[in-house]
């Protein structure tokens, strides 16, 4: 019943269990009802900012640009040279959200998988038959083969500046899945290994998405791009106090990779309508209650307002630990014995002394200081004439 009051904790005295019941019911005045919290899963705003295409493609490589960013998609080739071909539509996006989130969690860049293909599918909001040579199946074995063996260039130009991030998705995995069995374990592990690059891409600046809200929407691509620009302007919105954003369908156009052609922005524009509608459908707290995405279709803009957030953005465990190194000024067992590999001669207490102090004098906050204090020890090495 909803009047029915909750049992105590078996742990607490029973000579202290009305003091305690009190001292809950304060805390709920005065901090409200405890808000429920849902699953979260992470994307990156390189990957937001210039999208995958949402249908097959025939060209190779894949180029989308997006005013000064620009996203180079390569197919990688099998062993008889023939090219894999590009990724595209819901299920690579899905993979890269998990494959993120799991880099976010831990800052590793290795990713173990389930041991059958079944609990993969799951695990990325897929159900249904995936078996043998189902259409499903072979579907989406191919857009995951597509996915890793693919090359991802990132661009960035502006005034005279050129950057850019060349990476692979997947430079090495292993998967040990009997396809014709999905639900059969393996006795060998399955995992993917992103590269370096990527991983100090994924760490920096993670957006954070609901888990519920992908998988509810995980059937449209376009609906999958405007829910992660939607979540990811947001929180600059938030952050910068700004009550409006305003772009051109043309600017939109480019950006999302729906492969409508320039001449055709009414099609487009009715496409980006179909997908807010449904994005503002699932725009709901983790309690299911109904919020409000605020939006406008203007003839020549889309206009999107200030809006309630769904995700507070907490600290991922990653992050946690990267802040206590940061105020403790010490590492992991398995850290300094990484150092001392790399130290020669040098003790690592110094090393870790000078680093700390470098970093707060230089002003530099490292999304990793473990991996960072690696590299600043063979700079020293390297600085000091020693060959490492």
């Amino acid at each position: 019943m909803a009047d029915q009051k909750p049992k105590p904790s078996a742990r607490v005295h029973p000579d202290d269990r009305s003091r305690v019941e009190g001292l809950k019911a304060l805390g709920t005045l005065i901090q409200g009802v405890p808000q429920p919290e849902a699953p979260l899963s992470y994307y990156t705003p390189i990957l937001i900012q210039c999208t995958l295409p949402h249908s097959a493609q025939k060209v190779n490589p894949w180029i989308r640009k997006n005013g000064d960013c620009t996203l180079i998609v390569s197919s990688g080739f099998d062993s008889d040279g023939k090219p894999y071909g590009i990724p595209y539509g819901s299920f690579p996006r899905l993979v890269l959200a998990y494959i993120i989130t799991r880099v976010i969690e831990t800052g590793e860049r290795r990713v173990d998988l389930s041991s059958h293909f079944s609990g993969f599918m799951r695990e990325i909001g897929y159900t249904g038959n995936h078996k043998g040579n189902s259409l499903a199946g072979k579907r989406t074995r191919d857009q995951l083969i597509r996915l890793l063996r693919a090359s991802i260039t990132f661009e960035g130009r502006g005034n005279g500046h050129l950057a850019v991030l060349d990476v692979k998705v997947a430079p090495k995995f292993e998967l040990w899945w009997d396809y014709k069995n999905p639900a059969q374990g393996s006795l060998w592990g399955s995992y993917i290994e992103i590269s370096e690059d990527f991983r100090q891409a994924i760490l920096q600046a993670p957006v954070p998405l609901r888990t519920d809200i992908l998988q509810a929407i995980r059937k449209s691509p376009m609906a999958l791009d405007v829910y992660m620009w939607a979540s990811y302007r947001l929180f600059i919105m938030e952050k910068t106090e700004q009550e409006a954003v305003r772009l051109g369908y043309g600017r939109l156009q480019e950006q999302f990779g729906t492969g409508i052609a320039e001449k055709n922005y009414r099609k487009f524009r009715q496409e980006l309508k179909i997908a807010f509608a449904s994005v503002d459908k699932q725009w709901r707290a983790p309690n299911g209650e109904k919020q409000s995405l605020h939006y406008e279709f203007e003839p020549t803009q889309l206009i999107l307002y200030r809006s309630p957030l769904l995700v507070n953005a907490k600290p991922t465990p990653a992050q946690e630990a990267a802040r206590r190194i940061l105020e403790s000024h010490s590492f992991d067992e398995v850290t300094r014995r990484k150092a001392r590999q790399l130290a020669g001669k040098w003790d690592v207490s110094y090393l870790a002394d000078q680093y700390f102090d470098w970093i707060e004098r230089e002003g530099i906050t490292p999304k990793d200081p473990c991996a960072h204090f690696l590299h600043f020890i063979k700079t020293h090495r390297q600085r000091n004439g020693e060959s490492v």
